[in-house]
């Protein structure tokens, strides 16, 4: 993003225009000006270039967005312009705040709820088993799984654990 610099006269005239295009309120301050969809993230041309009405509203009020920042918002509504609703913070911090509230349309996904799993610990379990009491090759398990050799490898040289057990082992103590 290009940062936003105003001398003191555009930032005077920016923000008449930006008033403007704000309905303010007890709660959210909603952008009236243009937004690729309703209820969106507003958008305002200035100095030939476009940006978000919420980083205007940022700017005007603090000046400048610091370096590898970006503008986040408390009260979760796009279209909020509200100086106190909004916040500077990195990529991380918006994140972590998605994830508390809930709102990450693409949720990460581990273990069988990932798209591209096809076997099941027990699965898993089982491979290591046959493997490990010489019973099958790693080669006739993947077969029989429908996965690489590879893969088998990987799952019996991992002490035998599934993919749960090896995730909880990851996880910091709480």
């Amino acid at each position: 993003m290009i940062p936003l610099t105003l001398t003191t006269e555009e930032r005077d005239l920016v923000r008449t225009r930006f008033l403007a295009k704000v309905e303010r309120s007890e709660g959210c301050w909603s952008w009236k000006g243009f937004t690729q969809t309703p209820g969106g993230r507003g958008r305002m041309r200035v100095k030939n270039r476009v940006y978000y009405a919420y980083r205007i509203a940022y700017i005007l009020e603090h000046g400048f967005i610091p370096d590898g920042m970006v503008i986040c918002h408390r009260c979760d509504n796009p279209s909020c312009v509200r100086p106190d609703h909004l916040f500077a913070g990195t990529q991380a911090d918006n994140t972590r705040d998605m994830d508390r509230k809930g709102r990450r349309r693409n949720k990460p996904r581990y273990g069988l709820d990932h798209h591209k799993v096809i076997t099941s610990d027990e699965q898993v379990a089982w491979a290591v088993e046959m493997w490990s009491s010489g019973r099958m090759t790693q080669q006739a398990i993947g077969e029989a799984l429908g996965v690489k050799q590879q893969t088998v490898s990987g799952w019996v040289h991992s002490s035998g654990r599934t993919a749960q057990q090896r995730r909880a082992q990851k996880r910091p103590a709480a």
